[in-house]
Parts: C-alpha cells; structure tokens; sequence
C-alpha cells in the first residue's frame, strides 16, 4: 500500500468540560435544595405560629381582666371605661390600642390618650384632661382651655370661679370662631398682666371681659368700672392706668370714674360719675 492511499485515523480525546460542567450541576442542584429545605422550614415557622396564635386567642389567660386609668381628675374612672367602649371578655392580644384612644380623645373633656397593654391581661389607660381656664358666654356658656379652645358646655352644678368673656353671639361663635378664639389668647394675656399688678388695678378684680372683634378688649372690675383697652399693648396701657389712679386717687376723683378709654397712644380719656375728665 502507498503511502498516499494509507488511512486517515483521527483519534477522539475527551472533552476537558464535561467533569467542570457535571461539578456545576452538582453545586446547581444542592443549591435549589438547600432553597427548597428553607422555604418549607419558613412555611412549618409561619404555620406553627399562626396555629400558637389561634390557640393563644381561645385561652383565657389572655383575657382583659383589669384597666388602670391615670391622669383623670375631674373624670372618674367610670367616665373613661365609658368613652373607651372598652367590652367584657376581650383578648388582650387582638384589643386595638389606637382605636380606643382615638374613642378617648373624642371626649370633650380629654385632649389627649394613650392606651398601652400589660401581659397577660391588663390595660393601661393614660390621660390628659384639659383644664379650664376661662368661660365664654355665647348665649349659652362654655368652658376655655389654656389654648383658647371653647371645648364643652357648662352642666348644673359646675364651677364658675373662672374669669368670664363676653360680648359674642352663637353665630358669631359658628362664623368666625379663629377670631374669637385669638382674641382670647390676648385675653390671656391681659388677665397675665392683670394678675402681676396686683390690687393696683382693681382690689376687687375682674368680673368680666369683653370681646369686640372689630374693636378689641373692655375690662368690667369689680367695682364697676369699664377699662376699654383695644388690641394690643396692654403692658403700657396697664402701666397708663396705675399711673392714672394714683393722680385721681390724689384728687379725690377715682371712685367717681366710671368709663376708663385706654386704646390711645399718649393718653387716657376718663369719664366720671359727674363729669368727663381727660389725663
């Protein structure tokens, strides 16, 4: 045979990735079972304790067996169980804390509530009352709050020692109650500068205020004199006053005042019993 017509022999050698790519199945697989193994490990998890949940809803151990109410003065514990519609034979583990708060701040009387639960059966009611500072009479006669809030009615029997606003009408308390409201906070703020002049400004105090929205402020004292002091600078016009019932005191005209005009900016205008006097 020649050598030209020899055969071809092509010898297979076998391939180098076959082991690398067997490896990587391998590792693929043990992978998607360690994924598999957690996900039905998770699953058991979740559903062991959704089943501790169910069963811990049926055990009586967690049922509410005693509310503890702080905070309340004027309220007593009576009241705020009933604001809270709080129900008997409930479970401390499904009670919704926010709603019976949101229930709690619906009173006029609370401003604010928190609701907080004690293993294995107890509710802590925390509260915060408001506190009337003031009464404002508007054909019927409402508490304020330090925040100029007129909040709730005044009931039979309720205390009535509070300084009192007058001078607003029902519909001016539905039409225009952010004004209002302002001019009690300056209210306040008189009654403040009121109470550090002592008996300088009257030994028998004030016995009401009057609210003017287009005007402003008239004090009613005690002793039956009207103190007109407009919208603003009360400090100064307070200090105008003392110094006006010193020089009329000196005189002998005080107790004849009767109308006092401190809304000027140099002066007062005074009117007497007798006569009208300027200082």
């Amino acid at each position: 045979m020649t050598e030209t017509s020899r055969p071809l022999i092509i010898e297979s050698k076998p391939s180098r990735s076959a082991p690398k790519d067997r490896s990587a199945k391998r590792l693929r697989n043990r992978k998607i079972l360690k994924y598999l193994l957690i996900a039905f490990v998770t699953v058991d998890a979740i559903m062991g304790m959704v089943l501790v949940y169910v069963l811990f809803l049926h055990v009586p151990y967690f049922n509410l067996q005693q509310v503890d109410v702080t905070g309340n003065r004027r309220l007593s514990k009576a009241e705020v169980m009933e604001a809270s519609e709080l129900e008997g034979n409930i479970n401390l583990l499904t009670v919704d804390l926010s709603a019976i708060a949101g229930k709690l701040k619906r009173h006029s009387w609370i401003r604010s509530a928190s609701v907080y639960r004690r293993f294995p059966g107890q509710l802590i009611i925390e509260i915060e009352e408001r506190t009337p500072r003031a009464i404002l009479a508007a054909g019927k006669l409402y508490y304020i709050d330090e925040l100029a809030e007129f909040f709730t009615r005044l009931l039979p029997g309720d205390p009535l020692g509070f300084p009192l606003f007058t001078g607003v009408s029902p519909e001016d308390l539905k039409a225009r109650g952010p004004e209002i409201q302002e001019m009690i906070r300056m209210g306040f703020v008189l009654l403040d500068l009121v109470e550090r002049s002592g008996s300088e400004v009257d030994p028998v105090g004030i016995s009401e205020i009057r609210i003017d929205l287009d005007e402003g402020l008239t004090l009613q004292t005690g002793s039956g004199k009207t103190v007109i002091l407009g919208k603003g600078d009360f400090e100064e016009k307070i200090q105008r006053y003392v110094r006006l019932k010193r020089v009329l005191t000196q005189k002998g005209e005080w107790n004849n005042a009767r109308i006092i005009n401190l809304d000027f900016e140099d002066r007062a205008l005074v009117r007497s019993e007798k006569s009208h006097l300027q200082g």
